[in-house]
């Protein structure tokens, strides 16, 4: 049993408590065991020595303790069901078993998968990471939620993780609850935990047992708990408790066995296994090592920014020069993990040891999630079988089929019989798709493997058909042939159906395939073992002896070289219809998603169809006969609506788009469908909907009238016809192209009217008949015969011989009706003979029917015959009549008896009227319905019998206690209770004991069972019978008009086949027949001339063809028509709301994100507003500074306080001037270099410049531009103008803007700062180069609300001034960057730039903007306007951080630029920060970010110099950390 197989493989470890290694806590008293329990708490110490024998610390006694040799087995005692209790709207049940920690691999997958019955793992996702909690960024949780199980669900996985609820593991269970299934079967995430650190995991000790556990442990402890959303657990025992770790290794060990099992049982590949990496400590870099240097590796994916190892792995995996980080990097080690240098670079050894496995590292990032990738190493054919066992068509798409993959021979082959047995739709397409032609794939043998395959719905409902045919019980392990596929396919449609393979030269060529085989053990119908069929494998369209051709997919290495068959087969392929063949054995199988598919494939797809729909219903009948499963019954028999749905579609798109070629798809003959018709395998498919379509309906009228050429008053004009037949004549008939559609006879094809065979004249494509101009009067022999051809079509007309054989049916009514009204004579009179003639043709017609139907055999000619009502009401009205007519000539008794039989025998020829009376549209609806009533009142009629018999059996029972057996008592039973079932209640007779009559005992009882009786039979049943009537006749009244034109199809077909001269004259007909057979058989007639008997139409080679064509393109028009439907359907609207629902869910998380951040940054401002009001003395000192600049003796002793850069290691130019308005210029000189200082004032400097910006403003020139693609511009530039040699220059603005085109790109909320909005633009046009054509800028605008607080200072153009400002600082930067980068040292090898920024005006709306070369890439800040910086990480952030320190020093303290960011080494949008300016002020120079004195006090305090400082020479003085009241402007 399941119970004691897992208590005898599995077990449990305890320590023993012999020689253990004791620990002493600081109380002697409790002495602790190296397994992590109390001395005391061992439960094996119980009958063990004293505590006072155990040895104390120093005792020399001690011995390392190990679980080999401290620990021992027993049976485990903990497997069964945990439910958790957590969820109060989730039932969480998880499956459990405590196994010890060197528990067998194979028998913890075979528990696994037998015994908790988890599905075949196609991969297996171990995820590793942090075990405490720690946090995870909102979009790398769901990335990772997400896409984990996304992978699991698409390709059937199992997730391994430590099962508890802290750490990663907590993560993996949130995404179970948020993506995953609720069955437990397909969400496979197994725990595999220690048992020993489990809270409370004394309370999921039992046997077999369902445990209620509570995954809320104490904060306080050190144990852990289960997760609730995990499936199942292995919980690891190793004796110890409360230590983590020793789950890893029968964990890595379930690992390498799971990698060795079948991904499936058709595959030989095994299962991917792929580590998850999220977060994590150092203990996960040497897992990953493990992982990627394994044989073969196994891939790695690390999710980058959940911290920690997983950050680091991502860091490195990104870097192509990792030696130039190594010193940074290992300080970020250290810092991040707290180890000192050594463990740190032994770390760090280990993750450049997993850098040399790149190839199997991949980094995940928020932004790419990447799919499930395949191995690299793997062959083509092996990554294709992966991807078909997950069923990823998708991936093969992607990455495998791609352009230039070469191939194995037969690989692609293998893999498309492959997919067809695990039934793998999307691959068959893929394949197909990609040049696999159907034609070279199938064999017979792959054919026979197909359907002797044990996947996919089969049930052995294949074998139970066969052994129905067979008659016999077949063995198990009997494969099935193509031969007894084909005697299924037989019976299953019935009638005259041949299948393809059943027929004779299918069987020559089966059996002469295998006649080279040696082996044997099967008769010529079986099939053969695997290695006969991989010997004999026949193509078609292959001759044995034919040479080898290149296979149909492309892509194969070399061509396909087939076997050589050593016995001629012949030169007939056997595989015509490639897709046919594989669609019903998608049929057959009940594959219902592959046969639709390959029903879009191929030739004939509305024959398709209507056979699917025969053979399903077929199936579905064959269910329920054999009390199979109904459930599956009526799936069937849904399949089988669906196929005849599809049928009725087609025939619809056909009919509306050509109605003539659409009548032909109907009578057309099908030669790989028994040469049956359309319309045949509807009708035997009891395809209603098909058969009442209007095209079909059409088409039912036409053979219906033949080439009669009448709309009104047809029967008058018939019937006149027929009684004068000169009239026939002047009658209309239709022309030869009007009959183009119409099948014919072979009578007509005999008489010359054969429109599709070779013989007739073609011309244009079409069949051609050439008739002579005639009147009645003429008498050429091409007019006679011409007129004879007249009448033949007027009585081969079903019309005509419906009313021919009515009048002359109506006749022997008449006669017949006569002979048994008058006296019957010793001989037969004149009308009795013509009775008897009439009657004894017609016997000889019906048999004639029998032979002549299309079934070979005479038992199914017999069974299909008598299968209608018709011919069996027939047949009772021939035998009574004959019994009649040989009774009729005895001279005594028996010639009354013969009349009787006579008298009988005409009921059924007058019930015969009614199916004339079918032929018509209204009565035949009204027939349908009695039909119906008929058929469905045999329960209510039996019910009805029983309580009649219970009644009229007690009663004459009681009534007559003295009564003989005779055959008058059983009359007398019912007699009575049947007439009151009408109203004859006999009132004189029910009291018997009234009058002088002797009361019998009992009598008293009868009129009691009389009411009883009559109440139930007359007012219950029978109203019961009335109202069931009346729901048949409101139910068959909506349809009993589709009913009557189904039914049309068998009165048309019946008038068809008949002979056009009725009885008596038929039997000339049957002489004519016989000499005919006689001829045909004498010219012998091969086996597919008789097959093609029947209405028919024959097409050429060339009309077959254009038919195939136009039904191809009803069918693309179909799918395209209904593939529109579907994308425009309510369903698809509303899962692409919910798609963009979820997109603006992630926007919005982001909104909120960033409102956090404002809030955050406005609480920092608050704080530093308030400092400014403490900075006004400041202020006051620094204004104090600047108004006596102009003395030398203030000048010189502010440059005292300034520390000189020795002039003979860096040569710096005397002097460079800032950007401004006009064409002066601000000097900011070096402390060392006051030549400037000298010769003009500061204060006068920047008054020049706040004149210069404002004329700027109001001079600025406008040139009109040519129109062209975008938006008109103007760019304004500075022009550096050299003023006192080359080193020398000043920047000034262009006297006149150059036009420009633009045109937006995007207007993204994702570009906007604090103070400007920013968009993307594409230059169309420029002017002199001054914008390059086809390169992407960016235009910035500064914020409406910065505007409008601004408007106070500037009081017009207030744009256009913050613009000017703004370039007029990134300038400045500009060039305080080009001095740091010519002085800084060599070892310093990064060497940042600002962009440059221009002056835009936008015509269309007078706008003032600036403009900047887009960068790409990862745009990064390292400091803001408040002084805040990061944590620099490598050597480009270290010299950021370090200019900005150079700045401050190198100006004197007078500017200071911050808010650096860019990509890489690429900088834009800086802060030069002026202690000078003021805020809201008309004296501001470098724009509205200048946050003055409060920015450099910030960074002064928040300022970390790094390596790059101390290269530059530049020092922190510990002074700047004083309060804010001493704060000087000299602190460096």
């Amino acid at each position: 049993s399941r119970r004691s197989w897992i208590e005898d493989t599995f077990c449990k470890r305890e320590c023993a408590g012999i020689g253990i290694c004791l620990s002493f806590a600081s109380i002697p008293l409790t002495p602790r065991c190296c397994c992590g329990r109390l001395v005391g708490e061992h439960t094996l110490l119980e009958t063990g020595p004293s505590m006072s024998s155990w040895p104390g610390p120093g005792t020399g006694q001690q011995e390392e303790w190990s679980v080999e040799c401290h620990t021992q087995t027993s049976a485990t005692d903990a497997y069964g069901t945990i439910d958790f209790q957590d969820s109060a709207g989730r039932n969480c049940h998880a499956k459990y078993v405590r196994v010890a920690v060197d528990a067998k691999a194979e028998a913890l997958l075979q528990l696994m998968r037998s015994e908790w019955q988890m599905e075949r793992p196609k991969l297996l996702l171990t995820v590793h990471g942090g075990t405490e909690n720690f946090p995870l960024p909102l979009k790398v949780r769901q990335a990772f939620s997400k896409g984990l199980i996304t992978a699991a669900q698409s390709t059937g996985a199992w997730i391994l993780t430590d099962g508890i609820n802290t750490g990663v593991s907590r993560y993996v269970g949130e995404a179970v609850k948020k993506y995953g299934t609720h069955d437990l079967r397909k969400r496979n995430a197994v725990g595999v935990t220690p048992w020993g650190v489990i809270d409370n995991h004394s309370d999921l000790i039992g046997r077999d047992v369902l445990r209620p556990y509570q995954p809320l442990g104490n904060p306080l402890s050190k144990r852990v708990c289960l997760n609730g959303l995990h499936s199942h657990f292995l919980l690891v025992d190793d004796g110890t408790l409360g230590k983590h770790g020793c789950q890893l290794g029968l964990r890595r060990k379930l690992e390498r066995h799971i990698q060795l099992q079948k991904i499936h049982p058709r595959l030989n590949q095994g299962v991917p296994v792929v580590c998850v990496v999220v977060e994590g400590g150092p203990d996960i870099v040497s897992m990953v090592l493990e992982y990627v240097s394994s044989v073969p590796p196994m891939p790695v994916f690390v999710f980058e920014g959940s911290g920690r190892a997983a950050d680091l792995l991502a860091f490195l995996h990104k870097q192509t020069a990792i030696d130039r980080c190594g010193e940074d990097f290992l300080l970020r080690i250290g810092g991040m993990f707290g180890l000192e240098r050594a463990d740190a670079s032994q770390l760090y050894n280990l993750l450049m040891e997993c850098m040399d496995y790149r190839q199997s590292v991949s980094n995940v990032t928020v932004d790419r999630v990447p799919g499930h990738r395949l191995s690299t190493k793997t062959s083509p054919g092996e990554q294709l079988s992966t991807a078909l066992a997950w069923d990823r068509a998708d991936i093969a798409k992607k990455h495998i089929l791609v352009y230039g993959q070469h191939w194995q021979v037969g690989s692609l082959e293998q893999a498309m019989l492959d997919a067809l047995v695990m039934d793998r739709v999307g691959f068959v397409k893929l394949l197909i798709d990609n040049g696999m032609t159907m034609n070279r794939f199938l064999t017979v043998s792959r054919l026979e493997e197909l359907y002797n395959t044990q996947q996919g719905p089969t049930d052995n409902f294949l074998h139970l058909l066969v052994e129905d045919v067979k008659q016999t019980h077949i063995p198990k392990g009997y494969r099935v042939s193509l031969i007894d596929v084909g005697q299924v396919i037989e019976y299953l449609i019935g009638g005259a159906y041949r299948s393809t393979y059943t027929r004779k030269h299918f069987r020559a060529h089966y059996n002469l395939l295998y006649a080279h085989c040696k082996e044997t053990g099967r008769d010529s119908s079986g099939p053969l073992n695997k290695k006969r069929r991989a010997d004999c494998t026949l193509h078609p369209h292959q001759s044995p002896n034919s040479s080898p051709s290149r296979p149909p997919f492309f892509r194969t290495a070399q061509p396909y070289k087939r076997k050589q068959q050593s016995s001629e087969l012949g030169d007939s392929p056997l595989f015509v219809y490639n897709f046919n063949d594989l669609f019903v054995w998608a049929v057959l199988q009940r594959r219902q998603q592959m046969a639709l598919f390959l029903w879009q494939h191929g030739e004939e797809a509305m024959a398709r169809a209507t056979v699917a729909c025969k053979l399903y219903r077929a199936m579905a009948y064959e269910f329920q006969q054999s009390n199979m499963d109904d459930t599956t019954a009526e799936q069937l028999k849904t399949y089988s609506m669906d196929f005849g749905q599809l049928a009725v579609d087609v025939l619809d798109r056909a009919f509306r788009q050509n109605e003539r070629m659409a009548m032909k798809l109907l009578t057309s003959e099908m030669e790989a469908w028994s040469h049956f018709t359309c319309l045949q395998m509807a009708v035997s498919s009891r395809l209603r909907p098909f058969v009442s379509h209007s095209c079909t309906q059409m088409l039912l009228t036409d053979l219906w009238t033949g080439r009669l050429n009448m709309r009104k008053n047809s029967w008058f004009k018939i019937i006149l016809s027929i009684l004068m037949p000169p009239a026939i004549l002047l009658l209309e008939f239709k022309s030869q192209a009007e009959m183009s559609h119409v099948p014919q006879s072979q009578e007509a094809l005999q008489f010359g009217w054969d429109t599709g065979r070779p013989e007739a004249a073609q011309e244009g494509g079409h069949t051609v008949v050439k008739v002579p101009k005639c009147t009645p009067y003429t008498s050429l022999p091409e007019c006679q015969s011409f007129q004879f051809l007249r009448l033949y079509d007027f009585y081969t007309a079903p019309v005509v011989k419906f009313w021919f054989h009515t009048m002359s049916y109506l006749a022997f009514l008449m006669l017949f009706s006569y002979t048994v009204l008058v006296k019957m004579e010793d001989r037969p009179s004149t009308q009795e003979w013509l009775v008897i003639a009439y009657i004894i043709s017609t016997a000889v017609e019906k048999t004639r029917e029998v032979f002549m139907s299309v079934p070979r055999k005479p038992s199914q000619k017999l069974k299909v015959w008598f299968g209608e009502y018709w011919n069996v009401t027939d047949f009772l009205a021939i035998v009574l009549f004959l019994v009649g007519l040989g009774l009729r000539w005895d001279s005594g008794s028996y010639r009354t008896a013969g009349r009787i039989t006579y008298c009988l025998d005409i009921i059924f020829w007058y019930v015969r009227v009614l199916d004339l009376l079918a032929v018509n549209q209204h009565a035949g609806a009204y027939l349908t319905m009695i039909t119906k009533m008929t058929s469905n009142m045999f329960y209510i009629v039996v019910m009805m019998a029983i309580v009649l018999l219970s009644f009229g059996v007690s009663r004459k029972a009681i009534l007559s206690p003295d009564e003989a057996l005779s055959w008058s008592l059983l009359r007398d039973v019912v007699n009575q209770p049947y007439w009151m079932m009408f109203g004859e209640v006999y009132a004189g007779e029910i009291d018997t004991c009234a009058g002088d009559t002797p009361c019998v005992p009992g009598a008293f009882l009868t009129p009691f069972l009389q009411a009883v009786y009559l109440f139930f039979q007359y007012i219950i049943m029978v109203n019961i019978l009335i109202a069931f009537f009346n729901n048949i006749y409101f139910d068959m009244k909506s349809i009993s008009n589709k009913l009557w034109k189904y039914n049309r199809y068998r009165y048309i077909m019946t008038y068809q086949e008949k002979p056009w001269l009725p009885p008596p004259l038929i039997i000339l007909s049957h002489m004519t027949l016989c000499v005919t057979a006689i001829y045909r058989k004498h010219r012998g007639l091969s086996e597919q001339e008789r097959d093609s008997c029947g209405l028919k139409l024959y097409l050429g080679q060339e009309d077959l063809k254009r038919l195939h064509e136009f039904e191809e393109r009803c069918l693309m028009s179909y799918f395209h028509e209904k593939n529109q439907d579907v994308l425009c359907s309510q369903i698809n609207r509303v899962r692409a709301t919910a798609e963009r629902a979820e997109e603006m869910g992630v926007v919005m998380g982001e909104v909120s994100d960033r409102v956090h951040f404002i809030q955050d940054t406005l609480q920092v401002l608050d704080s530093q507003l308030g400092q400014l009001q403490d900075l006004s003395a400041l202020a006051v000192d620094t204004l104090t500074l600047l108004s006596a600049s102009d003395s030398l003796q203030q000048e010189e002793a502010r440059l005292g306080h300034c520390r000189p850069i020795t002039p003979s290691r860096h040569h710096v130019p005397h002097s460079w001037t800032l950007p401004h308005g006009g064409g002066g210029s601000v000097d900011i000189m070096p402390c060392h270099t006051p030549r400037a200082y000298r010769s003009t004032p500061p204060s006068l400097l920047w008054a020049m410049e706040r004149n210069n910006l404002m004329r700027l403003a109001h001079t600025i020139p406008f040139t009109p531009v040519s129109t062209m693609v975008g938006e008109e511009v103007s760019v304004y530039s500075l022009e550096e103008v050299e003023v006192a040699g080359p080193e020398s220059s000043i920047s000034s603005w262009s006297s006149q803007g150059l036009s420009a085109v633009l045109q937006p790109l995007s207007s993204e909320g994702c570009l906007d700062g604090g103070l400007r909005r920013a968009t993307l633009v594409l230059c169309t046009w420029a002017e002199r180069d001054v914008l390059r054509v086809g390169c992407v800028y960016v235009v910035k605008a500064i914020q409406p609300d910065v505007v409008r607080t601004w408007q106070r200072v500037f009081h017009s153009d207030t744009p256009l001034q913050l613009c000017l400002r703004e370039i007029q600082q990134q300038r400045a930067a500009q060039k305080l960057m080009h001095v740091f980068n010519q002085v800084k040292p060599e070892n310093m090898p990064h060497s940042p730039r600002f962009l440059d920024m221009s002056l835009l005006h936008w015509h269309s709306d007078g706008q003032w903007l600036t403009i900047e070369r887009n960068m790409t890439g990862d745009f990064r800040k390292y400091n803001n306007n408040t002084g805040e910086e990061i944590a620099p990480c490598c050597g480009m952030e270290e010299t950021l951080l370090a200019f900005s320190h150079w700045t401050y020093q190198y100006s004197c303290r007078e500017l200071l630029v911050l808010d650096l960011q860019g990509v890489g080494s690429e900088l834009t949008d800086p802060s030069v920060i002026r202690a000078e300016d003021k805020r809201y002020s008309d004296d501001m120079v470098f724009g509205p970010s200048n946050l003055g004195d409060a920015a450099i006090h910030s960074f002064v305090i928040k300022h970390t110099c790094n390596s790059c400082c101390e290269n530059l020479g530049l020092t922190h003085d510990t002074t700047s950390k004083q309060t804010h009241a001493n704060i000087q402007p000299y602190l460096f």
